[in-house]
């Protein structure tokens, strides 16, 4: 399966080196970028940022598959995106319940075979800003929502903000904001990536905030890691200051409201009622970001009993694309997350990432679990109170 030299990823590396780099192109799209084998390679080898560069070279050579290629373009191009997702949620009225894609038709059945799909919002995230009231505070925050927050979750967004609201955050939501780029720079597009990071920058710092805060560990790994080395490979140099700015100001909500939590700006109301929890660390979160204990300390100061998986920092197979390329793969790894989440026996199973809340929420109703998955920002904000707005 892994070429002709090795097994792995080492064996997709070397497989590019010692023939040719076409020869690669079908094995390295098994990786689906976890990095969990930087993670326990005794010699600490980047094979990740090794198969993203092969990825770079093969899309620099030979260009991407018409398709891919032009759906990265409608992503990084809001107005279009924007409508299109409008158009598709009056399209889905026939397949949708109660919030859910259960079963598709004909060549697309494959999609909703072992997980259920997330249905289009009625109303986007960017809507339903304008209706939230806030108090007016010195401290401000932009809120980095990404796609799947904006159009699929809503609701994650609008706990975000009221929970930052009760601890004397402002939150402004930039309206310009687009895709982060990561789809982009997984697929080896690194200069679609840049555009993405380059188009964002602006409205980020349009006010001068405080804080950037995402609940997508997905963006966060774009916004505090990825966006400054982008556009310093393509050629953008005159705005890597400006990055590296928004990169020192992101916070994923987690390791904000954990922040928050330690500084008494948020207490945690009484008679909660108490609710068992197991948490899923994303790849993004755990390995790019390094965000892995802020979660649990929120959960646990909201009065969650926290009961811990097994591999609970293995990949539950979502990886963007990944799950439509590699779906045969994509669903053995979700099974092994299923399984694992359900024998803690936990009323929900919680993780700061959408796309793994799709992937695992999916997988979760399609088998008729009693389980549900739930981001962190929804689980703990009825759970705590804040300073009065006059403080």
């Amino acid at each position: 399966v892994f070429g002709h030299i090795y097994t792995g990823g080492i064996g997709t590396i070397l497989t590019a080196w010692f023939n040719e780099l076409k020869v690669s192109e079908e094995i390295q799209g098994l990786c689906i970028g976890c990095g969990k084998c930087k993670e326990v390679c005794p010699g600490r080898i980047d094979i990740p940022g090794l198969i993203l560069e092969l990825r770079r070279r093969m899309a620099r050579k030979q260009g991407l598959p018409f398709i891919q290629k032009n759906a990265l373009r409608i992503i990084n191009n809001r107005k279009v995106f924007h409508a299109m997702l409008r158009a598709a949620y009056l399209g889905q009225k026939p397949f949708a319940r109660e919030g859910l894609i259960r079963h598709l038709p004909m060549f697309l059945s494959h999609l909703s075979e072992y997980r259920s799909l997330p249905a289009i919002a009625p109303v986007p995230f960017r809507d339903l800003f304008k209706k939230i009231h806030q108090p007016r505070c010195e401290t401000k925050a932009a809120f980095f929502a990404g796609c799947a927050i904006d159009f699929v979750f809503p609701e994650t967004g609008v706990a975000v903000v009221q929970l930052l609201n009760k601890a004397g955050i402002e939150v402004v939501f930039p309206e310009d904001q687009s895709c982060c780029g990561i789809p982009h720079w997984s697929s080896g597009a690194f200069d679609m990536a840049a555009l993405a990071a380059a188009h964002n920058l602006g409205p980020l710092m349009e006010q001068d905030v405080d804080y950037v805060v995402t609940a997508c560990a997905t963006c966060a790994t774009a916004l505090k890691k990825e966006w400054p080395r982008l556009l310093r490979t393509e050629g953008m140099e005159s705005l890597v200051p400006l990055a590296e700015t928004v990169a020192s100001r992101t916070l994923m909500f987690s390791e904000l409201a954990a922040r928050l939590i330690g500084e008494g700006r948020l207490t945690p109301k009484e008679g909660q009622l108490l609710r068992s929890v197991t948490y899923h660390d994303s790849c993004h979160a755990k390995r790019h970001v390094g965000i892995s204990e802020e979660p649990r300390a929120a959960l646990a100061a909201a009065g969650c009993a926290l009961r811990e998986m097994v591999e609970c920092d293995t990949c539950c197979g979502m990886g963007g694309s990944y799950t439509v390329k590699q779906p045969e793969l994509s669903m053995s790894m979700l099974k092994r997350k299923l399984d694992n989440a359900e024998a803690t026996g936990a009323e929900f199973v919680c993780a700061e990432c959408p796309g793994c809340l799709i992937q695992i929420g999916g997988g979760l109703d399609k088998r008729g679990s009693r389980m549900k998955a739930r981001h962190l920002a929804e689980l703990i904000n009825d759970s705590f109170e804040g300073r009065p707005e006059n403080e």
